[in-house]
């Protein structure tokens, strides 16, 4: 059940997860999660195969690396931070005021000349689509293949950049 939830903002966990969402109980929850993430991250946190080769290429062809994500923005930070990838990417943009990641998306690609959006959630998906950018499904992430429909699917990470440079191409 957990896994099915990644990509939820965590709001939606802690209704979830203790079946509720009250202030106090929610603020709770989110107090044990990030120490939870806290401690766990540096010995258990890794890049899926394939992440650091792909993003590296990716910024030798000269292209701005985003990462729009559910999650608040320290989380995001704490993540790439850990990780050893925050310096690879122009912008994190995490939860905000404004819940629509495609309205968010919306607002990241509008200074780009080609945006593509990568993910593996129907969130993801549907950011990119309503927003008419191709969009590449990782079947390798926590989505399943319905939640890929519109979408060009993956299945291991070392797919992406030659199906970007074929979309760059087009």
């Amino acid at each position: 059940m957990i896994n099915s939830l990644y990509g939820e903002p965590l709001e939606m966990f802690c209704k979830v997860l203790a079946g509720t969402d009250e202030p106090a109980v929610y603020k709770r929850f989110v107090e044990r999660v990030q120490f939870h993430q806290a401690r766990t991250l540096p010995t258990c946190g890794e890049l899926y195969p394939g992440v650091l080769p792909m993003l590296d290429n990716l910024l030798t062809m000269g292209f701005d690396l985003a990462i729009l994500s559910n999650a608040h923005r320290d989380y995001i930070v704490l993540v790439t931070e850990t990780l050893g990838i925050k310096d690879r990417f122009t912008s994190l943009t995490g939860r905000t005021d404004e819940p629509s990641k495609t309205a968010r998306l919306t607002e990241m690609s509008r200074d780009h000349d080609f945006t593509v959006m990568v993910g593996d959630r129907y969130h993801d998906i549907q950011a990119g689509l309503e927003n008419s950018l191709p969009v590449i499904a990782c079947s390798y992430g926590y989505g399943s293949a319905e939640e890929h429909q519109g979408a060009t699917s993956v299945d291991f990470v070392e797919q992406i950049v030659p199906l970007i440079e074929k979309m760059v191409t087009r």
